[in-house]
């Protein structure tokens, strides 16, 4: 009898809250690249300029950072040389949205940076997301993480990046850049929408 009740009691921690989604996001829909500069239809900035941190849904951000998304609590970024909003994985990485207000605003800066001269943006994968010019790329010395600027307007580009390691409960921790597409594409998708 003591043995059967410990070993129920073992059984009754606290048990893991269930996933917010059903199965795992689809991928981001990406295309050919783009001239860097080429934007056909560009995206009103207005909300990400009033509240940067209201352009993921809960459901969004079980899709791209953690799942569930239980205390997650995302942050308004306001140093320069970029401003946005994190949203972090409780493992301890997160996922950003930047507007750079500094030089490289656009991609044609950013691809004429001394960072890229320099080979410090390697790889640098071009293409497409939501029909804008888009550039995949990493950090040098930060080969897990990822960044992904994408041309908005003619005058700016976002920028998305996972910062840190940890991802427990992503969907992409063994596809960090696909993460990033991800979120770069709800994003843009709900400035579109408003």
């Amino acid at each position: 009898m003591t043995l059967l009740s410990a070993s129920l009691l073992a059984g009754c921690g606290p048990s893991k809250p269930d996933r917010l989604l059903s199965q795992p996001p689809a991928p981001a829909q990406t295309g050919a690249p783009l001239p860097l500069d080429q934007v056909d239809n560009p995206v009103d900035l207005a909300r990400f300029d009033s509240d940067p941190c209201s352009l993921l849904t809960k459901e969004q951000a079980a899709a791209v950072v953690a799942d569930p998304p239980n205390g997650m609590q995302p942050s308004r970024r306001t140093s320069l040389p970029a401003f946005g909003c994190s949203w972090p994985n409780p493992a301890g990485a997160l996922m950003v949205a930047l507007k750079p207000v500094q030089s490289p605003k656009t991609l044609t800066e950013l691809s004429a940076s001394p960072l890229k001269q320099g080979g410090e943006l390697d790889p640098w994968t071009e293409t497409s997301i939501s029909d804008l010019p888009a550039v995949v790329y990493q950090q040098a010395h930060f080969a897990e993480e990822c960044s992904i600027s994408v041309e908005v307007t003619e005058q700016q580009m976002l920028t998305f990046e996972i910062e840190g390691k940890d991802l427990r409960d992503s969907y992409w921790d063994t596809d960090r850049c696909g993460g990033v597409a991800k979120m770069a594409e709800f994003v843009i998708g709900n400035l579109r929408q408003s």
